[in-house]
């Protein structure tokens, strides 16, 4: 029984708003008007909003060069490691020639993996290829 009439009620009211839309809808813009009229009546208010969105579109910049110039930089770096294998692979393949031995896929492979895990430290990258591949420090 009383679900009848919570949805009766409900239909009523439906009903009363299709009919009166306008005076929720007048009534929430007087609100509205008076809410910006009471905030914007003190200039301070609304300078220091416009200053807080300026600070964040001032940092969202900041912070898109950074990773531009990060992206950057670490696409240089990644040529020079390509640059180093390229060099070392071909070292490699000289004083194997001069061993009268060939270069297999598999230890360019490793080299290549070598190259990318230490391509910051050259001095690491000297000491394990000479440990690798049975080369003197030089």
């Amino acid at each position: 029984m009383k679900w009848l009439a919570i949805k009766t009620a409900l239909k009523k009211g439906w009903v009363w708003i299709k009919a009166h839309a306008w005076l929720p809808i007048m009534a929430l813009l007087a609100i509205v008007g008076l809410l910006l009229y009471a905030l914007t009546r003190n200039s301070v208010f609304i300078r220091t909003v416009m200053d807080v969105f300026e600070g964040q579109r001032e940092s969202y910049k900041k912070e898109i060069e950074i990773l531009n110039d990060t992206h950057k930089k670490e696409g240089e770096e990644k040529t020079k490691a390509l640059e180093a294998y390229n060099e070392n692979l071909k070292a490699l393949e000289e004083e194997y020639a001069k061993r009268n031995e060939t270069l297999s896929a598999a230890k360019k492979k490793e080299l290549k993996k070598l190259i990318d895990e230490s391509y910051n430290d050259p001095d690491r990258l000297a000491k394990e290829l000479a440990g690798l591949y049975g080369l003197e420090r030089g």
